[in-house]
């Protein structure tokens, strides 16, 4: 398949190798046509998957990042001073 896109066609690769990454494939393309019909643009997409791809690589804010999730689901909300 030649999608003009190496980066594309490299996870493809990777994605026709692994049946793990093909799930994870599957579901980066469901989120962001769900995200792209709700109206999230591109640009928006694209710094939330960075985001996470950059969080994956840092323990410490995996960390804080599932603190702040935590903190959210027992109501608890930062305070503005």
């Amino acid at each position: 398949m030649k999608l003009n896109d190496k980066n594309l066609e490299s996870f493809l690769q990777k994605a026709e190798e692994d049946p793990q990454i093909m799930e994870i494939m599957k579901g980066i393309m469901y989120w962001c046509q769900a995200a792209g019909e709700a109206g999230i643009t591109l640009n928006e997409i694209a710094a939330v998957g960075t985001a996470g791809f950059h969080i994956s690589q840092d323990d410490s804010m995996k960390a804080l990042l599932e603190y702040i999730i935590k903190m959210k689901s027992m109501g608890i909300k930062p305070v503005d001073n």
